[in-house]
């Protein structure tokens, strides 16, 4: 549950849900032509070139795509679903093949012309539409970010590139150097970025194995990419559930993005895991501060209470339902809250809430509340379960 989770890494605002069909009719492989230049100045390296005009071919591919999956809409807000359908291609187009070739240009200069080969796999939209609306809403958020990003990149170049031109003093041309190279290295940052989500999201063998080798190496290109330590981050926290780890790249994400209400959640969940109650409990409130609609942070408010104000479990864990009807944490933290006041039959109903939406620690509480209400049989069978509960939850 938590793979499936962290394709949205990578990373919560109300934004519609793009309405397409639950499934298409057969699953296919849609492929696509891009095509993308690049004219190379003086200060610039060949393979930054090519990486920029692979970039502009990318995004043609992206555009074709994006109109083949706008097809099966049905829209009512289009500028909101626009954005999740840019997120969309961006993430799950895959790149089979890439050629390049050095085009001269008149009065010199060199154009790097790149052609690809892209494809986007029916099956990987319906994995998209499939998962949950704050999951999406993350990755639409953080690749608008990312191409706001690219797209201040490309100005910057465009602005030392006639700096370039007019340049006349060799002094100047030393700090243009450094700028170009500065500028190359946020860009190449932004690249590898991009890469690793996309491993992420198309489920390749070893993708996060992958994608971690492509993080690390965006934020040593560029230690101020703030979305690469949130990728990362979170990586640490779910799967290696290296805490500390995790909890040093989200402290360096909240010092470049601080407002950012994911942020703060998973630096909460590091310092929960890390037994910080109070740290966590002051970010998971400073979460909702951002977005006050983060079911997620009221679920883990509802657990931190659960023993000490089984009160205040309930009311987070009902503020966390009303946003997300699926939070398996919440549905298990009130039920914990309501065993604790000895309402076995309204906790047995919330721990098989949470089980059904892939709590495993849910086992217990069902087994506990069926031997509560003098049903030993059942609460034998749940509580053999629970020592063998599966790894989710």
């Amino acid at each position: 549950m938590r793979k499936k989770f962290l394709k949205a890494f990578l990373a919560t605002l109300t934004v519609s849900a793009l309405l397409l069909p639950a499934n298409f009719s057969s699953a296919e492989i849609m492929n696509y032509d891009g095509v993308g230049e690049y004219i190379m100045s003086d200060f610039e390296t060949p393979d930054v070139a090519k990486q920029r005009a692979k970039l502009y071919a990318e995004r043609n591919a992206q555009e074709q795509a994006g109109i083949y999956i706008k097809s099966y809409s049905r829209m009512e807000n289009f500028k909101l679903v626009e954005d999740e359908i840019i997120a969309m291609t961006s993430g799950i187009l895959k790149i089979v093949n890439v050629d390049y070739e050095i085009v001269p240009i008149e009065h010199g200069g060199i154009m790097y012309r790149a052609k690809i080969l892209a494809s986007i796999d029916t099956d990987k939209v319906n994995e998209w539409i499939n998962q949950g609306v704050g999951e999406r809403e993350s990755l639409v958020e953080k690749n608008r970010e990312l191409q706001r990003q690219l797209d201040e990149q490309e100005k910057l170049i465009a602005e030392l590139k006639l700096k370039a031109e007019n340049s006349k003093n060799p002094s100047a041309d030393e700090k243009l150097k450094q700028e170009f190279a500065d500028a190359d290295k946020a860009f190449l940052s932004n690249i590898k970025l991009e890469e690793g989500n996309r491993l992420v999201l198309l489920n390749v063998d070893w993708s996060y194995e992958l994608a971690l080798k492509d993080w690390t190496e965006a934020i040593e290109l560029n230690p101020q990419n703030a979305l690469a330590y949130e990728a990362r981050g979170y990586y640490y926290l779910y799967y290696t559930k290296d805490y500390s780890a995790s909890l040093n790249d989200f402290n360096q994400a909240i010092n470049l993005r601080p407002s950012i209400a994911d942020n703060y959640f998973y630096r909460g969940t590091c310092y929960l895991n890390l037994s910080e109650i109070e740290l966590a409990k002051k970010d998971f409130e400073q979460a909702i501060n951002l977005n006050p609609q983060m079911s997620g942070a009221y679920g883990e408010l509802a657990y931190i209470y659960t023993m000490s104000d089984p009160l205040k479990a309930i009311e987070y864990a009902d503020r966390a339902l009303e946003f997300n009807e699926r939070n398996w944490r919440a549905y298990y933290s009130r039920g914990l809250a309501l065993y604790t006041m000895h309402n076995y039959e309204a906790a047995l109903e919330d721990g098989q809430r949470a089980l059904e939406w892939g709590c495993g620690d849910a086992y217990q509480l069902i087994g506990d509340c069926y031997g509560m209400l003098g049903l030993r049989d059942e609460a034998e069978k749940y509580w053999e379960l629970a020592k063998e509960r599966p790894a989710f939850g």
